[in-house]
């Protein structure tokens, strides 16, 4: 019978429905001795990120090590098995992604990401957020942007194509905001959740959406009213509260920055742009 390494384990509170990337639980685990989990089935992804020592394992009968940093990303149908050696610590992670993460016939081999550092701050991050008993939603958000550093140090011909690098950026930070608080959000709030370092977060934003994180995601907000304005009954002022403007003044003027158009009309229009005012004939009045 193996022996088992001392395990702690944080699971997700009942509550709202999950998103498209739902959180289940984390654990911390620890190994005094030589012992491990015989193999076994997966019914859910889980994530293996080791922390101290040498991680070994198999997944579909291949070899696996990890080195401290590393991540093994272990899929719903893999076969796997922990050969843990004393000494070895590593973080275990659960969640649920409709659709998956990786191509079918993917090896094990391709299923060891090598992160940014940054991703160790981010587990770390998501187990506070647990243990204090915060809301799935919370917890789902801190799961995406973990996702997106395991993502980035996955080789992409491995990746199902709605996380390949060509678009996960930019998903990566429409997630974000989904679940960001109602109100402006600063570039360093962004950056710590998403698990980048500012610097790198405004460059990419830069790069890929042609603005800063402050201005994407005050972007972001007004267009997500667009979207309130169009498909629901909600009046204008009740958008503006949800998405934290100051005040209905201030989100009107907002709005017709991004629109061209008060709220109101954009509403009585179905969401259409403005039209154009008519072009002035020649001549003499």
């Amino acid at each position: 019978m193996p022996v088992l390494p001392a395990t702690r384990w944080l699971h997700r509170p009942p509550g709202e429905a999950a998103g498209q990337a739902s959180f289940l639980a984390i654990s911390q685990v620890e190994a005094s001795c030589p012992g491990g989990w015989d193999r076994h089935r997966h019914a859910e992804h889980e994530v293996i990120v080791a922390m101290r020592g040498d991680y070994r394992s198999t997944l579909n009968g291949q070899a696996i090590a990890l080195a401290p940093g590393e991540a093994l990303v272990v899929k719903p149908g893999d076969w796997h098995e922990d050969l843990l050696q004393s000494g070895t610590a590593f973080t275990a992670l659960w969640f649920r992604l409709p659709g998956g993460l990786f191509v079918a016939e993917v090896p094990a081999s391709r299923q060891v990401s090598r992160p940014a550092p940054a991703l160790l701050a981010a587990l770390s991050g998501l187990e506070h957020l647990a243990e204090a008993g915060a809301r799935p939603a919370r917890l789902d958000a801190a799961l995406a942007a973990i996702l997106g550093l395991l993502v980035d140090g996955l080789p992409s011909e491995a990746l199902v194509p709605a996380f390949t690098a060509d678009h996960g950026f930019a998903a990566r930070l429409q997630a974000l905001f989904a679940r960001l608080p109602p109100g402006p959000a600063s570039a360093e709030t962004i950056a710590r959740t998403i698990g980048l370092s500012r610097r790198t977060l405004e460059r990419q934003c830069r790069a890929e959406l042609g603005c800063g994180p402050v201005q994407a995601h005050a972007r972001w907000r007004v267009q997500r009213a667009g979207e309130l304005l169009r498909t629901t009954d909600w009046p204008v002022r009740s958008v503006s509260a949800t998405l934290g403007f100051a005040n209905p003044f201030h989100f009107s003027r907002a709005f017709a920055r991004v629109h061209g158009t008060a709220p109101t009309t954009w509403r009585l229009s179905g969401g259409r742009p403005p039209a154009p005012p008519p072009a002035r004939r020649g001549g003499s009045a």
